[in-house]
């Protein structure tokens, strides 16, 4: 499974830099401001995912690092 990436606020495949009413721009910062459910940090941007909770749903988002480091 291949990790997925946020990119930041302004940046071609980010959120809109000011606050919108977008759908997909309200749902990647939702994504950005959950917590890691390996290290208990906010995921934030420019950082590569993985979710590990159903398809579509991002209730359990991970770092690919942290996720990379537990499973090696």
């Amino acid at each position: 499974m291949a990790a997925g990436y946020l990119s930041k606020p302004g940046a071609k495949y980010g959120p809109c830099e000011r606050g919108c009413l977008h759908t997909d721009c309200a749902g990647l910062r939702r994504m950005a401001n959950s917590i890691c459910g390996l290290c208990g940090q906010p995921i934030g941007y420019e950082v590569r995912i993985y979710n590990e909770g159903e398809p579509g749903k991002d209730d359990n988002l991970a770092h690919a690092v942290c996720l990379e480091e537990k499973y090696g």
